[in-house]
């Protein structure tokens, strides 16, 4: 076996043009399709992270009716099972308690609709790095009766740090939340939506404004790795009692997972226009490679050189050139892939603003996930399992006689 390995690397070798031009497509191919995919997968990765970190976390466990019909009458209380099993799950990297509500928010002249959500600063800030946004004043600590508030919805009502902003809403069973409170800082997220909308209570305080007590409406889980979402749901599931449910960011976010599914479909298009040129490109130097040495094969058939023994020496050959395309593209993406995941490119100018108005954070992510570096790798091997079949039928059909008189 080692000796027919060893002629079919070096009859690769006797045309190094062609060998290193087919190699080269085949490494072109596999670098721009880890390229592709490590780029579009860290964005989603880091659209999904900003929502998940600023909102909805990656896992959400609510009263069975918020979904539907968010507000503070389906809030719930957390039992102390399930509360345990949250903080001994190796997953769960951070879990906090909120209670969102909706009011009025207003000054001596303006009112806007403002989206309130009561917090635990401490931990709301270790999951979200929450005071990493604070552009005016200081971040607020528990037991607080200060506001954060969201920049743009400060200068729609003429806000500074120090001033009173009045909010009027709803609390449990229709109880009348009203309240005045002094804004300790401003925050100025890379969401423009959440600046618009967003005020920032401690939970106590709004529990208190809400009429609440002990009530939550929903407890936000972050894990460690996407991948583990639904192990921890699992998890979680025997315990949350007949009134709670618990969704994944998919549940809360369908409109964001609709638009990623369309993202890679056309992606995963755009990669098999790729591979199939490639491919074409290498049945037509296979080809070229047969035809010119079809003398060659007459010969080593004719003295005696068996037919299988002849594939076998031709797959290896044609195995050669997939593998050194494949694998000096992975040396070559890997480092610089790595480097990218660790350095994302910021996004500055105007290119930065049209990111924010749009909802992303303002920078280019890539991915190292492993699938992005295997799977080109397996779909160039099939690509050369598909081209083996015409060799096959090449040598099978090969007349000695025809082939000596070409």
């Amino acid at each position: 076996m080692f000796k027919y390995i060893k002629i079919a690397w070096r009859n690769l070798w006797r045309n190094t043009r062609r060998t290193l031009i087919t190699s080269a497509s085949v490494f072109f191919g596999v670098f721009f399709a880890i390229f592709m995919t490590s780029l579009q997968k860290g964005s989603f990765e880091n659209m999904i992270g900003n929502m998940a970190r600023f909102y909805s976390g990656y896992i959400q466990i609510q009263e069975s009716e918020f979904k539907e019909s968010p507000g503070v009458n389906h809030s719930f209380e957390m039992s102390a099972k399930l509360r345990e099993a949250i903080d001994n799950n190796p997953n769960i990297t951070s879990s906090t308690n909120r209670v969102e509500t909706f009011a009025l928010a207003s000054n001596k002249e303006k009112s806007f609709p403002a989206f309130i959500l009561g917090i635990n600063p401490e931990q709301e800030d270790e999951k979200s790095g929450l005071s990493k946004h604070i552009v005016g004043g200081e971040y607020f600590k528990s037991g607080s009766k200060d506001l954060l508030v969201g920049k743009i919805l400060a200068e729609n009502l003429n806000l500074k740090v120090g001033d009173s902003l009045i909010l009027l809403g709803q609390g449990f069973h229709g109880v009348t939340a009203v309240g005045i409170y002094k804004v300790a800082g401003l925050l100025d997220f890379p969401l423009p939506d959440l600046s618009k909308q967003i005020v920032y209570m401690d939970l106590l305080n709004c529990q208190e404004f809400a009429s609440l007590q002990n009530r939550i409406t929903s407890n936000v889980i972050i894990v460690d790795k996407t991948d583990v979402i639904n192990n921890v749901i699992a998890s979680l599931q025997p315990l949350r009692g007949d009134d709670i449910k618990i969704y994944s960011w998919q549940d809360l976010m369908p409109e964001l997972l609709n638009l990623i599914e369309g993202k890679e479909a056309s992606s995963a298009m755009i990669k098999s226009l790729l591979f199939m040129i490639i491919g074409f490109g290498i049945l037509a130097t296979i080809m070229m490679l047969m035809h010119e040495r079809k003398r060659e094969l007459g010969v080593m058939i004719a003295i005696g050189f068996q037919k299988s023994k002849l594939l076998l020496m031709m797959l290896t050959e044609s195995a050669f050139i997939g593998i050194i395309g494949v694998l000096s593209s992975l040396v070559v993406s890997y480092p610089l892939m790595y480097y990218l995941y660790k350095n994302p490119i910021i996004v500055i100018g105007e290119m930065a603003e049209t990111y924010k108005s749009m909802g992303f954070e303002p920078k280019i992510s890539f991915s190292i996930s492993p699938q992005i570096f295997y799977n080109p790798a397996i779909t160039v091997l099939i690509i050369f399992m598909l081209i083996s079949l015409y060799q096959i039928y090449y040598i099978a059909k090969l007349k000695v006689v025809d082939s000596l008189k070409g």
